[in-house]
């Protein structure tokens, strides 16, 4: 394979230089991993398969992994601690719908321009989406849980060879049979009939996509907005959950006046969840319990790997769609460009990585249009030019490459006021376009995005960069045409 082959002879260069004496000066440490590299190609030479777990509305710190001491995600915190982290991970779009297509198709929202009431994912892009290319590769392809986004027809549904299709609401699904299962034992259920059924040595790729840790939007009763599945049954039950990290009325008062509006919906789901102590308290101990139940799933699907031997060449990646504010700053939804909304856990585990590369904490601004081109290099395909994302692939192997000084996040969608935004190591700069509202915040001094440095002068020079950073952009990424008004008879 293409990169198998690059990666060898990569390897096998340095290596017959320093025998030359031209690398003299290499050091010990250099020399084992590139013969990890060398090692690492061999085994590429029997394409890895790929299981894609992708959560709903969970940033990156209620994990154990990320620093959450109160989480009970085991499973994944082993992924993690055995694979790659990225601590700096963030959604390209703070909605499902929008970021979900993202992912598929590693276009920005504004080329795929999908979203709720929105057109379709264009059918020009379901050649390039990652189960498609994969599928082209030889790989058979497979999907259980939430799909929640749409492609024009004739649509990438009928693509996949396995596709199970578990609706998102309710989380309790009563089976024909008269039983009753929760969503998320379900998209487990289905992602190890997959593996089970998959013919000996057909490589695969099956993404898993649980509607947890999503709530139950239409249930506004306390402790049933995140209900859990029964296996997670008490946990928490005697433990005091921390208030919210920006629970200071300073954060609600700083944010913009249209923000503030209680008819806005970040608002209302904040008074329908966490407004009080006994709501937050019952709310946050339901919520770690879909989590807790999300790791369980997983547990189970890797006990299904072990069980037909394909866990030593199973590449696992976990990522969330986009993350919750949670209470924070009086608010209770995503949809906003403040860090709790963009924030998502992105672990890569890859059992064939040598030691020395593995449990890394990678620091490189990752992106969900990332995730599309990082599946289709594992699979040692060339990337579809159209991509805007890159493929992380070189960091999780150890390589020094030239790396992205900021991501493009942004949200369109008509129910809410609409922005875009560029965030880099040390800076943010977000703007409005349907509000006479931009904002610049220093996120090394202020964290917690308190202070707006937009209008103070001595920052005058980095607002320039980031609107042309912005404006740079904007110009490189296509923007989908905007669906045309039907013609009144």
């Amino acid at each position: 394979m293409q990169v198998t082959h690059h990666l060898l002879e990569k390897a096998i260069i340095y290596i017959t230089l320093l025998r030359r004496g031209v690398l003299a000066r290499i050091s010990q440490g250099l020399l084992v991993f590139l013969l990890g590299l060398s090692s690492l190609a061999l085994a590429e030479d029997q394409p890895p398969n790929i299981i894609f777990f992708l959560t709903d509305d969970q940033r990156d710190d209620v994990l154990g992994c990320y620093g959450n001491e109160l989480a009970k995600t085991p499973t994944i915190d082993d992924l993690a601690s055995e694979g790659i982290r990225f601590e700096n991970s963030f959604c390209q779009v703070p909605i499902c719908a929008a970021n979900r297509a993202t992912i598929l198709s590693g276009l920005s929202q504004r080329t795929h321009g999908h979203n709720f009431g929105k057109p379709p994912v264009p059918s020009e892009y379901i050649a390039s989406s990652y189960p498609k290319v994969l599928k082209e590769a030889g790989y058979r392809i497979g999907f259980a849980g939430k799909y929640g986004m749409k492609f024009a027809d004739p649509g990438l549904q009928q693509e996949f060879d396995f596709f199970k299709k578990i609706d998102r609401n309710p989380y309790i699904k009563k089976l024909k049979d008269g039983t009753r299962r929760h969503e998320t034992d379900l998209c487990a259920d289905a992602t190890i009939e997959f593996i089970q059924s998959n013919p000996e040595g057909k490589p695969f790729c099956m993404s898993v996509s649980f509607n947890a840790t999503h709530a139950e939007d239409g249930d506004k009763r306390p402790g049933y907005h995140f209900q859990w599945p029964e296996s997670a049954d008490g946990l928490f039950d005697d433990i005091t959950m921390p208030e919210p990290y920006q629970a200071d009325e300073k954060f609600y008062q700083a944010l913009p006046s249209f923000l503030q509006n209680p008819k806005e919906l970040n608002r209302q789901r904040f008074f329908w969840r966490w407004d009080t102590p006994k709501k937050y308290q019952t709310n946050m101990r339901a919520y770690f319990r879909l989590a807790n139940g999300i790791d369980q799933a997983i547990a189970r699907v890797i006990e299904a790997l072990q069980a037909k031997g394909l866990s030593e060449n199973t590449i696992i990646i976990y990522t969330g769609d986009n993350g919750l504010m949670m209470g924070d700053r009086g608010l209770a939804g995503k949809w906003n460009p403040y860090e709790q909304s963009l924030r998502v856990p992105l672990i890569i585990y890859d059992p064939r990585l040598p030691e020395a590369l593995r449990g890394q904490v990678l620091p490189h601004l990752a992106n969900s249009v990332d995730l599309a081109p990082t599946m289709v290099d594992y699979a040692g395909v060339n990337l579809p030019e159209v991509y805007q994302g890159r493929s992380l692939l070189p960091m999780i192997r150890g390589q020094r490459i030239a790396w992205r000084e900021d991501i493009f996040c942004q949200h369109h969608f008509k129910r809410f006021n609409d922005w875009h935004a560029v965030r880099d190591q040390r800076y943010k700069y977000a703007v409005y376009y349907d509000q006479p509202y931009e904002a610049l915040f220093d996120l090394q001094e202020d964290p917690g995005e308190l202070i707006n440095l937009a209008d103070n002068p001595h920052y005058a020079d980095i607002l320039k960069q980031k609107k042309e950073r912005l404006q740079d952009y904007l110009s490189r990424f296509p923007k989908a045409p905007e669906k045309k008004p039907k013609n009144k008879k």
